[in-house]
């Protein structure tokens, strides 16, 4: 029997199974990368603003972000928890600077002062 050009079909055959994990894995992967991203900068923004309330305003204690709730399908809601209360006066200045942390993410364009665009996902930022 002539076996010339199986090596080639099964060669053909296990790096089309190979393509095809990959590109699965892949297209989870993608939005989650996206996802963390997007935590990552709203974590970052958050603190940074609470750090400068706590600097600029001797009477309201230093905080920490206990938590980054993101929830919803192409309009998600991000949900900032701290462990004390922020003052209500300052509740705009942290939404502020959570949003401009979200502006630096590759792709994210503003929508409103609330809201950012990152594809065709919505992001509002709530505290």
């Amino acid at each position: 029997m002539d076996s010339r050009g199986q090596i080639s079909a099964e060669f053909l055959l296990i790096v089309s199974f190979i393509l095809i994990i990959v590109l699965a894995f892949s297209s989870i992967a993608g939005p989650q990368s996206q996802e963390n991203s997007i935590a990552a900068a709203a974590r970052e923004g958050a603190t940074g603003a609470i750090s400068e309330i706590a600097y600029t305003n001797v009477s309201v204690k230093p905080m920490r972000v206990t938590g980054i709730n993101i929830t919803g399908g192409n309009s998600r809601l991000i949900r900032i928890s701290f462990d004390g209360q922020i003052p209500a006066e300052y509740r705009a200045l942290v939404i502020n600077r959570t949003v401009e942390s979200l502006l630096t993410v590759n792709g994210v364009r503003p929508v409103n002062s609330t809201t950012v665009r990152l594809g065709d996902r919505t992001y509002t930022v709530q505290i």
